[in-house]
C-alpha cells in the first residue's frame, strides 16, 4: 500500500554550463537560489544555465534576438520539447567548442524574455544565458557582490520563465518587486532597476 504524501516532490534537471573563466561560479549556490525559487512558485524544471563573457553573449544576443550589443542575461524558454530533444536545446555544443553561432538552430520552439512563460504542465523549460563579465561591471558599479549580482539576473531569467515580463512600466515593477522579494528571502541585498 502506498501512502500518498501532501508535499509534492519538486522535479528539478538542472544543468550549469560555465563557459568563462573570468569568476567561480559557485555551482551549490547556483542550484540552491534554482530550487528556493521553484519552491516558492510550487514549478518544477528542467533548466539549462549558461555562464559566459560578454563577447559570447553579445554573439547569441545578436544572433536570436538581432541586437548588437552585449546585455546581462538571455532567457530562452521552450514548449512541449525535452530539453534532451536536440531541436529543443540551444546549440551548447557550439558554444561550448567554441565553434561560431550562426542562426541554423532557429528552427527550434523558443521564446525570449517578455512572452508568456515557458511553463509546460507544471514545469518551466528553458535556458538562462547570463554574462558574468557584465556582472562583475555592474556588481563594480553598484557597490555589491558580483555574486550578489549573478543571483539577480539568475532570479530575473527565472521570473520570465515563469511568465513575469519587463516590457511596460507596470509590469517591469512587478517585475522588480518580485525580484527584491526572492532575493532578500535569500539574505541578498542587490540593487534592483526601477
Amino acid at each position: 500500500m502506498r501512502m500518498s504524501c501532501n508535499r509534492a516532490k519538486i522535479y528539478n534537471k538542472l544543468e550549469i554550463i560555465n563557459l568563462q573563466k573570468l569568476y567561480p561560479i559557485d555551482k551549490n549556490s547556483i542550484k540552491k537560489i534554482v530550487r528556493s525559487v521553484l519552491k516558492f512558485e510550487k514549478k518544477d524544471a528542467e533548466l539549462n544555465i549558461v555562464f559566459t563573457d560578454n563577447k559570447r553573449i553579445k554573439e547569441i544576443n545578436k544572433t536570436f534576438l538581432g541586437h548588437n550589443y552585449a546585455t546581462d542575461v538571455i532567457t530562452f524558454a521552450y514548449h512541449e520539447t525535452s530539453l534532451n530533444n536536440d531541436k529543443a536545446s540551444y546549440n551548447l555544443d557550439r558554444i561550448a567548442n567554441k565553434r561560431e553561432i550562426k542562426g541554423g538552430d532557429q528552427e527550434r520552439t523558443k521564446k525570449t524574455a517578455g512572452e508568456k512563460g515557458a511553463v509546460r504542465g507544471n514545469t518551466l523549460t528553458g535556458e538562462i544565458i547570463i554574462s558574468v563579465e557584465m556582472a562583475k561591471k555592474l556588481a563594480q558599479k553598484h557597490d555589491c557582490a558580483v555574486e550578489g549580482e549573478i543571483a539577480l539576473y539568475l532570479v530575473h531569467g527565472l521570473l520570465h520563465l515563469l511568465g513575469y515580463n519587463d516590457e511596460q512600466k507596470s509590469a517591469a515593477k512587478k517585475m522588480h518587486q518580485r525580484e527584491g522579494e526572492l532575493l532578500s528571502s535569500f539574505g541578498l541585498c542587490v540593487p534592483i532597476p526601477h
